[in-house]
């Protein structure tokens, strides 16, 4: 049984997994503030660990990078518009009970992150329909790095909607090969306050995943798709104008993928992630059209998607498990999510049953 195997934490770490969870990065298009794209990556989630209680600790940091397609804009300095960036946690707590329904493994999970997102004006002057948009000082904050004299706009550390995952089923096929589906969704019972950036919506976020594990090789694929409810006016983009009651953010199909061969207790190898959005959004309050022309147009209706790859280093350290990896954008559309983004997590176990003990007969 591989130290990876037993830190598999459940497909709620694909809702933060912000699954539905958080955004490492202040995401454009508000539903992707729900979902923290490359968050399970390193994680074999079609495989559930033995019985027991574990839990762990997820950190990124989003570089300050600039959006692009008609949310973002190019200046004059071939810079990319609007810079937002993030650093945060997660914290999940996974139940493996031991239990068997249909034939599978039976779990279930928490899953909480914390962010704080930033804005400014991220390497040359916005254009498009930000072209309005200016901001302050550069590098107001120790963590904002300063862009080309980048200004900074605003900031706000949140507590991000808590994931729930009352179902984790896990089939073990035997050659090493499992399957999982689960089921997540969040409340909006997070930072709550007029102009927050943390989804005042419901996220519902069915999944399945995919796993190879052997003693040389840990390959994984994990997909989920996000369906959001409307909002209730409350939530904004950071600084922005309030969506309005009714807006919805259009539903989404994500996926995180690695593949990891393991040298010792060394583990490395590529990973990426990518999010596409599959409706269209629909209008509330001011409505798409007058969204789009204001000078906080990144709260605007648009489809987004985006792509990230890189790599991943781990060392088993025998109680605990410790993952590194660094991931690039290299294809967004309509989304904060542009540039690079530092990983790290450790895992391990709180709690397991006692084995049975054996019966002594008596002589």
């Amino acid at each position: 049984m591989t130290r990876l195997k037993k830190l598999a934490l459940g497909g709620a770490a694909a809702a933060l997994i912000m699954t539905g969870a958080v955004s490492k990065s202040f995401a454009i298009e508000s539903g992707a503030f729900q979902y923290l794209a490359g968050g399970t990556i390193g994680l074999p989630l079609g495989a559930l660990p033995p019985a027991g209680l574990y839990t762990g600790l997820t950190n990124f940091e989003g570089l300050y990078g600039g959006m692009s397609g008609n949310q973002g804009g190019t200046g004059p300095g071939g810079g990319k518009g609007i810079g937002l960036g993030s650093f945060g946690g997660v914290v999940p707590i996974l139940w493996s009970t031991g239990w068997n329904f249909l034939g599978a493994s039976y779990g279930m999970a928490i899953i909480q992150p914390f962010v704080t997102a930033y804005a400014g004006t991220g390497g040359g002057a916005p254009a498009g329909v930000n072209a309005n948009t200016t901001c302050s000082s550069s590098g107001a904050l120790f963590f904002v790095p300063a862009f080309n004299g980048a200004g900074f706009c605003a900031w706000q550390n949140m507590i991000i909607n808590t994931v729930w995952q009352p179902l984790d089923l896990s089939w073990n096929w035997g050659n090493g090969w499992f399957t999982s589906v689960y089921f997540s969704f969040q409340a909006p019972m997070g930072t709550r306050v007029t102009g927050t950036a943390n989804p005042d919506w419901w996220t519902f976020s069915p999944g399945f995943a995919v796993s190879y594990l052997s003693p040389q090789w840990n390959l994984s694929a994990n997909f989920v798709y996000n369906v959001y409810t409307a909002s209730q006016g409350i939530a904004t983009n950071l600084g922005g104008t309030p969506f309005g009651s009714g807006y919805t953010s259009g539903n989404q199909f994500a996926g995180d993928l690695h593949a990891l061969y393991k040298l010792g207790k060394w583990s490395f190898g590529p990973v990426g992630y990518f999010v596409a959005q599959t409706t269209t959004d629909r209008a509330g309050g001011p409505g798409c059209a007058a969204l789009a022309l204001s000078a906080l147009a990144s709260v605007g209706c648009a489809n987004q998607s985006f792509v990230g790859v890189g790599g991943l280093v781990g060392y088993d350290f025998g109680p605990v498990d410790v993952q590194v990896w660094v991931t690039d954008t290299v294809s967004s559309q309509n989304t904060g999510e542009n540039g690079w983004i530092v990983w790290s997590r450790l895992g391990f176990r709180l709690w397991a049953p006692e084995a049975a003990k054996p019966l002594v007969a008596k002589n």
